[in-house]
């Protein structure tokens, strides 16, 4: 499995950019919706949705080693 990039990447860059913009929005961000629209659950889905495809990149890694 190739290590995820661009979009799909997990790196230092994106984990602060994540907590960066989830703190704007929690703080000046619209009142809680439903989850489909609400900005804090998009953002908490795709942060945990890079971060599996990062455990599962680091899983590959140590079973090639």
């Amino acid at each position: 499995m190739d290590k995820p990039r661009g979009q799909d990447s997990f790196g230092w860059a994106y984990k602060v950019g994540f907590w960066f913009q989830y703190i704007i929005v929690h703080i000046v961000g619209p009142a809680t919706t439903n989850d489909n629209r609400d900005p804090r659950v998009q953002l908490k889905r795709e942060y945990e949705r890079r971060r599996q495809l990062h455990e599962n990149w680091l899983e590959s890694q140590s079973g090639n080693a």
